[in-house]
């Protein structure tokens, strides 16, 4: 067989998995949580069988999910395995609530946390999951002991009652004195899931959509990455296309438990588990800054950056978005029902962006045969746009207590995008 011509390009590259081992979901799944308690409490390098300290949880949440009927029940189910309930975690995770559960942790003998909730308290779990290990790591530095036992890091089962995805990245976002900071580990990444629909009944309805957002951001910002991933790109594809289907469904049907479950499954397909380091995107990146700063919510955030951060990405010079992005993101556009969809490619889903890479004029492409792409990227923009403003989550920076003088200066905290 003759190798390639060195002039074609053949697509290449790693997908890497994360510790995720279990995904669980389903009406009334929150039953599983004790067998989930008993297979994440497994160091990784034992096996099941092996003799291991006795599974003890650690429910951790937010104030307002605490007032509900959900935290009473998870601790009944947990039964012998339950520890503790720790409720501190406010929004955006200050660094103060995960130090105090992390004591907590210590003082109750805890092993596991289960994290239940929007992405706050997924974001503290893994923040907490990496200071335990450090603190093993310095102590073990003190005694002059080197082991590099993945044991330090506590396992985690996430139970996310949003749509925002927190619980499948390997980054774990939360605050310093009002700053957004974070760490980053494929170690911290929850091993276990648990996407039960019938808790996310009590999730207060605008951030259940803006959470959704969330997911259309993931979905449509991994399509640009400068590391293009074609093994998952169908797979975000699929979840924009869910998004955008689901989205008005459960607005006008917020009852429908069928549909929240698909919403579910789409949120974690908008961000599939894997193991590979780097920002999403700017609209990302400048909600960080946003959200940390002024306390705005990562889904209403998503609402005000992400349209215009797809128009500007339509307009790059192709040696700054990519050919391939382009081309994805202009694919993306097939993917969006109607009335979201305006002047689609075709009536049905149009070529993989492998193929259309294979085709004139993708294959040679220049500025000028960009235009095209480059126009229906801007249409994608349109859509995302409309659907923010019929899922009733327009909003304008100022009534959201961004001061306008601030403005300018913002763009100095924005982390590399």
């Amino acid at each position: 067989m003759s190798a390639p011509s060195n002039a074609q390009k053949v697509s290449a590259g790693t997908y890497t998995p994360t510790q995720l081992q279990k995904i669980v979901w389903g009406s009334g799944s929150l039953s599983s949580l004790p067998k989930l308690v008993q297979l994440v409490s497994v160091p990784p390098h034992a096996s099941a069988d092996q003799p291991n300290h006795p599974a003890k949880a650690m429910i951790l949440t937010g104030s307002s999910l605490s007032k509900t009927s959900i935290i009473p029940e998870a601790e009944k189910i947990l039964g012998k395995h339950f520890a503790l309930t720790y409720t501190g975690i406010g929004e955006h995770s200050p660094v103060e609530g995960i130090r105090k559960a992390l004591g907590g942790m210590k003082e109750h003998g805890a092993n596991v946390i289960v994290a239940i909730g929007g992405g706050s308290p997924i974001d503290a779990a893994k923040a907490i999951s990496y200071y335990a290990h450090q603190e093993a790591q310095q102590d073990e530095d003190k005694h002059g002991r080197k082991d590099g036992k993945d044991d330090d890091f506590i396992p985690i089962i996430a139970v996310p009652t949003t749509l925002s995805a927190a619980q499948t990245s390997r980054n774990a976002g939360y605050t310093d004195g009002g700053k957004k900071v974070g760490v980053s580990d494929a170690r911290i990444v929850p091993r276990a899931l648990v996407l039960d629909a019938d808790l996310t009944l009590q999730t207060p309805e605008r951030l259940w959509l803006s959470t959704g957002m969330r997911a259309v951001d993931h979905a449509i910002e991994l399509l640009y990455r400068p590391d293009p991933s074609p093994l998952l790109r169908n797979m975000w594809l699929g979840a924009l296309r869910d998004l955008f289907h689901l989205l008005p469904m459960s607005k006008s049907q917020p009852r429908n438990v069928d549909v929240r479950q698909r919403l579910l499954l789409a949120s974690v397909a908008s961000l599939w588990s894997e193991d590979r380091v780097g920002a999403l995107g700017l609209s990302h990146a400048l909600g960080h800054a946003l959200g940390a700063t002024y306390k705005i919510g990562h889904g209403i955030t998503t609402c005000l950056t992400l349209a215009p951060t797809i128009r500007l990405m339509a307009r790059l010079p192709l040696d700054k978005i990519g050919t391939e992005q382009l081309v994805a993101l202009s694919e993306s556009l097939d993917h969006i029902p109607k009335p979201y969809r305006v002047d689609a490619l075709h009536d049905d889903i149009a070529p993989p962006t492998g193929a259309l890479l294979q085709q004139q004029p993708y294959k040679e492409l220049d500025e000028q045969s960009a235009t095209p792409l480059r126009q229906r990227a801007e249409k994608v923009a349109d859509a995302v746009q409309r659907l923010v403003d019929d899922l009733g989550l327009h909003s304008t920076l100022q009534p959201l207590g961004v001061p306008r003088q601030d403005l300018d200066k913002s763009e100095y905290d924005i982390p590399d995008a």
